[in-house]
């Protein structure tokens, strides 16, 4: 499993066990919807430091 696959899967992983969508995710994690929904895709454009900051703050809501 790749890096991207390995994102995706924590994306929804944390969206299931908290019954959150791209919209609620992006909100609480000050980040857009277009770049939650390209995180979860794997297309669009994306930096490591926006990565980050949403895995911080799953990690920090887990």
């Amino acid at each position: 499993m790749n890096e991207q696959e390995q994102l995706a899967d924590a994306i929804i992983d944390f969206q299931v066990k908290h019954h959150v969508n791209d919209t609620d995710l992006a909100f609480a994690s000050h980040l857009s919807v277009e770049k939650v929904h390209a995180m979860k895709t794997g297309d669009g454009n994306f930096t490591a430091e926006e990565i980050n900051q949403l895995y911080d703050y799953m990690a920090a809501n887990a």
